[in-house]
């Protein structure tokens, strides 16, 4: 039979089903869903396969988004600072200054290459999603049972799954045994779905409660299921990731923006100058050519050549400082906008929790025991002793302790955290298998909601656990849901004896499931019953002993609490995205502090996002902490109403279901041990050991970076003023001279040049080792409107210019007459290079005094500072240097008197600050 694929069919692998436009297949019987796909039980023929594969593709994730390599250089070279820098390169060579052309066309190569490798990286997230590909599955084609490539699976294949399988398509379930389905990477539910037949009304049932269905790149755990095939590549949930990371566009950093509007203000304030520098000269009576050259120089004298490479520098240096904290960082930008962060959204599996399902509480003969706060003196209560050891019997996940005395468990993960509970309170789990050999079972299924399995007889000497049960006695143990269990129990055990289950007792029993639920922890009920004798296959489960309930839960990293504590006083706020169940959502958010265990916090879900709009979406992000049933098109929806309201976010997680949020959040954070290859690709940073107080080490750094960043701006800005100053007003005080020479350059361009990519390159790079301020992390986060000017930085910037070069000027008209234009401009040139060199020991700190910083916190920027000062000596005194830079060499007195504008610059800044921490009335800044 044929098949004809229309654009609206629900088996086209084309974009158009990327709309969602497929049937709820969860709402559909099972023999309906086979009538629907012209499919029925036993497979479809294998020549109807072949059609069906030629019309609708192959199952595999399509790469339609990836940004080629020549566009992302491209983006590179056509960045606004390295258009200035081009522009002056050009111009340079126009006039046949081929040293300086050549100077700065290194630089932008340099920044280009950076930028460029960095960007191509963060493109390989779709090639992470096809390494989730099976290459081989089991599939019944015309009754006959054989091995296919996944990738040639069609709508209407019937997929046989056993545990150990990789699901290779979206299926609908025709049959389960025992089914379970790892799909913490899609869903974010850290324990394995059990999944059942029967249809499900819900349309909108998120992704985690379909049941009857087994998406693509999920992991079989347990038992064995047959599905029919009804979604392949890009039409399957995982392809529906794909797609969202195709479609989001890495928005750009925090820094980014703030450079650019640096750059546009420069490009301004350079083209102001160099009108004003034309028309003085024009009135001075230049010619052309002059002027040619004294715009060159207002060029090379407003743009700071050093500001990509330093900036690109500084994040590296800041990622590898990261690096030795365990973060290791994949985009450079990102480096910086962790200072940034005002809001950290994070999954909840894996990120916040351990991922590793630990029983914590045990509810039994009336008393709680929390295991966690047990005294390692006292004995365990025997309650406590019996419920682990039946839940060690009634258990099919294997343990091992290797000689060493460490634990490896294999299994269903409820189960073994059963038994290394045991392990944990002093029971020998091989010794108690051994002696309690499991003759019978009756395994678990989702009717019947529990399992059971005989044990005995028991001989005299193997009776641990059970003392009081008759010496001959086979016991059955029966493990489930309370609701499942309470059904079938007549008594109760309490402390070595066996009473009377009443009604009261029944009542409290339910209380106590009750509450653990309400608490997001998941209830086993744990009973056994004795046993004279027993048949093979025959039914155990009635006339049970409750021994007592078993709380298991994913805890929270114990580092996790501090870490949001922290993230609290440093004004960064933490908000919890999970696909898990909302009341285990509020109860782990509590437990953090990410809400306040006294107050009622609402938790949003995913259907109730689904019914609003985005301007209600942001109101409900401003005021929400934990959203919880979420998909992945929700928590792409959240991070961006979040970035819409004027928040940083940064965005952690492990699973494939985290991708399309990580690629749009402002900084994208993976887990290193346990993410995905998917979202490491599309993360911004990856934690190498899957803690998030690493993030908050993550954000200290990029604090300290920014800060270090704004210091060198405002360094190299404020140098360029005073060089700008110095170029504008040395043609007027000639003119107010009378000089018949009138306009006569104050710097050459290379002078100039020299100077940016001296003190701007090599002391910019020491300011970007420069450690931590002390109320670093006890400040709000910057705000991400801020200009780079705001906090006093832009006052600081214009006077410390001023200053610089006004001395610059006094001491080249004092030595105007000492010797021919050479020497004044070697003295302008020298002062202000001597004086850069003061205003970088002087940024060190604005809130501690010089004299109380450890230069041992920064040697970079000594040797950095003797190095420039070296070289600035060198230029000057060795002939061919000077040749190049037309410079004259100076007299000791007029080398004496450029040092001391240097001193008097570090004094002049000193003295301001000193008075703005005065004002200020902090005792840690005086």
């Amino acid at each position: 039979m044929s098949v004809i694929v229309t654009e609206e069919s629900p088996m086209s692998a084309t974009p158009a089903t990327n709309e969602r436009s497929a049937p709820a297949w969860h709402t559909i019987d099972a023999d309906s869903v086979l009538t629907r796909l012209d499919s029925n039980r036993h497979g479809l023929d294998p020549s109807d396969a072949a059609n069906r594969l030629a019309s609708v593709g192959r199952n595999e994730l399509i790469d339609k988004g990836s940004k080629p390599a020549v566009r992302i250089l491209w983006e590179q070279v056509t960045a606004f600072m390295v258009v200035l820098l081009i522009g002056a390169a050009l111009l340079s060579l126009a006039i046949g200054k081929y040293v300086e052309a050549g100077a700065i066309g290194a630089i932008v190569v340099l920044f280009a290459i950076l930028g460029f490798v960095q960007e191509y990286r963060a493109e390989q997230a779709i090639a992470a999603l096809r390494r989730l590909a099976v290459p081989l599955v089991r599939v019944e084609r015309a009754g006959r049972v054989s091995e296919v490539s996944a990738v040639e699976l069609v709508p209407g294949d019937v997929v046989l799954l056993e545990a150990g399988n990789v699901v290779p398509a979206d299926l609908r379930l025709l049959e389960v045994a025992n089914l379970r389905i790892e799909e913490a990477a899609l869903t974010g539910e850290s324990e394995p779905v059990e999944k059942e037949l029967a249809v499900i009304d819900d349309e909108r049932a998120p992704l985690g409660d379909r049941r009857n269905l087994a998406f693509s790149g999920t992991q079989v755990t347990y038992g064995r299921g047959v599905g029919v095939v009804v979604a392949t590549g890009m039409s399957t949930e995982l392809g529906h990731i794909a797609a969202l990371i195709q479609g989001v566009a890495p928005a750009p950093t925090p820094l980014q923006l703030r450079l650019d509007r640096v750059g546009k203000q420069l490009a301004l304030a350079g083209a102001v100058v160099a009108v004003l520098m034309i028309l003085i000269g024009r009135i001075g009576g230049e010619s052309w050519s002059d002027l040619v050259l004294t715009a060159i120089s207002v060029a090379v004298a407003v743009i700071p050549e050093g500001l990509p490479a330093v900036v690109t520098l500084t994040l590296a240096i800041g990622a590898q400082r990261m690096l030795r904290r365990q973060a290791l960082v994949r985009r450079l930008p990102a480096v910086e906008t962790l200072g940034s962060v005002t809001v950290i959204c994070s999954d909840k599996t894996g990120t916040l929790t351990q991922n590793r399902m630990t029983v914590t509480v045990l509810e039994a003969s009336g008393h709680r025991s929390v295991l966690g706060e047990h005294d390692a003196a006292e004995p365990h209560r025997p309650a406590t002793l019996l419920a682990l050891t039946a839940g060690a019997l009634c258990n099919d996940a294997e343990f091992h302790v290797t000689d060493d005395g460490e634990v490896t468990t294999i299994g269903d993960p409820t189960e073994t955290a059963l038994l290394v509970a045991a392990h944990d309170v002093g029971i020998d789990v091989a010794g108690l298998r051994s002696a309690h050999p499991r003759t019978d079972e009756l395994p678990f299924d989702s009717e019947r909601k529990r399992m059971s399995t005989i044990h005995g007889p028991l001989a005299d000497d193997r009776r641990a656990g059970f003392e009081h049960i008759e010496p001959a006695a086979t016991v059955a143990i029966v493990k489930g849901a309370p609701d499942s269990l309470l059904s079938h129990t007549t008594g109760v055990w309490v402390d070595g004896r066996v009473e009377t289950l009443d009604d009261d007792e029944r009542a409290r029993i339910v209380a106590a499931n009750d509450a653990l639920a309400a608490d997001g922890v998941r209830v086993l009920a744990v009973a056994y019953r004795p046993i004279d004798h027993h048949e093979p296959g025959t039914d155990q489960e009635d006339d049970l002993v409750l021994i007592g309930l078993v709380g298991i839960v994913d805890p929270p990293r114990t580092e996790a609490r501090d870490a949001v504590t922290t993230c609290r006083d440093a004004g960064v706020r933490v908000v919890m995205i999970t696909g898990d169940h909302p009341l285990t959502a509020r109860a782990i958010a509590r437990d953090l502090g990410i809400v306040r265990a006294d107050e009622d916090h609402p938790v949003v879900t995913g259907r109730e996002l689904d019914d609003v709009d985005d301007e209600a979406l942001r109101e409900l992000a401003r005021t929400t902490s934990v959203f919880a049933r979420v998909s992945p098109e929700h928590k792409l929806r959240i991070v961006e109403a979040l970035r819409a309201d004027g928040q940083v976010v940064a965005m952690t997680g492990d699973g494939v279901n985290d991708a399309p949020a990580l690629r749009r959040a402002d900084i994208g954070v993976a887990m290193g041990v346990t993410g995905t290859d998917v979202s490491k690709e599309a993360a911004d940073m990856v934690l190498r050991d899957d803690n998030f107080a690493t993030i908050v080490a993550a954000v200290e750094e990029g604090r300290v970076i920014y800060d270090n960043l704004r210091r060198f701006v405002n360094y190299s800005l404020a140098g360029n003023v005073g060089k700008i100053m110095v170029l504008l007003l040395w043609p007027l005080l000639m003119l107010l001279a009378g000089e018949t020479k009138a306009f006569a350059v104050a710097l050459l361009p290379l002078q100039l040049l020299w100077l940016n990519l001296m003190t701007d390159g090599l002391l910019g790079l020491a300011m970007g080792t420069e450690q931590a301020e002390p109320d670093v992390m006890r400040r709000p986060p910057i705000d991400p409107a801020s200009s780079i000017w705001s906090e006093g930085w832009g006052a600081r910037t214009v006077w410390v210019g001023v200053v610089i070069g006004a001395v610059a000027l006094a001491l080249g008209t004092a030595f105007r007459n000492v010797g021919d234009v050479a020497y004044y401009q070697t003295i302008i040139f020298t002062s202000i290079a001597f004086m850069q060199v003061a205003q970088a020991v002087a940024n060190r700190s604005t809130k501690v005094p010089l004299h109380r910083l450890d230069w041992r916190g920064n040697p970079t920027l000594l040797i950095m500072a003797i190095g420039v000062v070296g070289l600035q000596l060198f230029a000057m005194y060795v002939p061919f240097m000077r040749r190049i830079f037309d410079l004259a060499p100076l007299s000791i007195p007029a080398l004496g008197v450029c040092i001391g504008s240097a001193i008097l610059l570090l004094l002049v800044i000193e003295v301001v600050e000193a008075t703005q921490r005065r004002r200020a009335g902090s005792p840690a800044r005086a």
